[in-house]
């Protein structure tokens, strides 16, 4: 059984990403939209992926209108598909800017 625990799954940037995504649209549907921002801001910009240059632009411009994103969230009295499909669009796009600069 201690194969177990160690074979569990494996994530990636693109899932751990994913996950505190979904981890922000949970706090913004509890009217608490800016939770997991400063961590992202922190992670993607400064000490974690640190992408240069325009990508910079880019991805800060992402953050900023995923946190505008998640204050809309927190005005709707619930989640619906079309959170869901905004949160996939902001996932592509920042993995997108994340994988350019790492290639």
């Amino acid at each position: 059984m201690h194969r177990a625990k160690s074979e569990g799954k494996r994530f990636g940037f693109e899932e751990l990403l994913g996950e505190i995504l979904k981890e922000g649209l949970f706090w913004a549907a509890l009217g608490r939209p800016s939770e997991v921002m400063p961590f992202l801001r922190g992670k993607l910009l400064s000490n974690g992926i640190g992408v240069e240059g325009e990508r910079r632009e880019y991805l800060k411009y992402l953050l900023d209108d995923l946190e505008r994103f998640y204050k809309r969230v927190s005005w709707s009295d619930e989640i619906d598909e079309r959170h869901w499909k905004a949160l996939k669009s902001f996932h592509r796009d920042i993995v997108s800017v994340v994988s350019s600069e790492r290639a």
